[in-house]
């Protein structure tokens, strides 16, 4: 019984469950971290490629234009980016923003443990701007 009880609490504070009990109690969801609303990974893609891919949560999006990905020593690398749609930004006006499951595909060879450096911004509509993130992210031996 205490270990049901255990578990139930942890679900409880996890913040997707937040999110979604606070959507059926008409209540204001809890506020994710950006690794969490956006869960950007490096992946290899299916033509031998690098790429990174967002899976951005439900009621967020990355501004199109403020992705920039550079290779180990700092280089900016050309994006192929996703076309994106455009939305009525509240503090940028009409700006293409992505939204869902995106690949962001990059022109340089998947190699084992391959890494990038990677910054991007995002929202949550109609509630919070987040601080552009910078981080590195690392190829998963596995993913080769």
């Amino acid at each position: 019984m205490r270990r049901s009880l255990l578990l139930l609490i942890g679900c409880l504070l996890s913040p997707a469950v937040n999110a979604d009990l606070a959507d059926l109690l008409g209540g204001t969801p809890a506020v994710l971290r950006p690794e969490q609303a956006f869960a950007p990974q490096l992946v290899a893609g299916a033509d031998g490629r690098l790429a990174v891919q967002f899976r951005i949560a439900p009621g967020h999006y990355l501004y199109r234009d403020r992705l920039q990905v550079t290779d180990a020593r700092g280089t900016p690398l050309r994006l192929q980016l996703p076309p994106g749609e455009l939305y009525d930004d509240p503090e940028s006006g009409s700006v293409a923003v992505l939204r869902g499951e995106q690949t962001v595909h990059l022109d340089i060879p998947a190699l084992t443990g391959a890494t990038v450096g990677l910054r991007y911004q995002g929202c949550a509509q109609g509630r919070l701007c987040y601080a552009p993130v910078s981080l590195r992210l690392r190829l998963p031996e596995q993913s080769r």
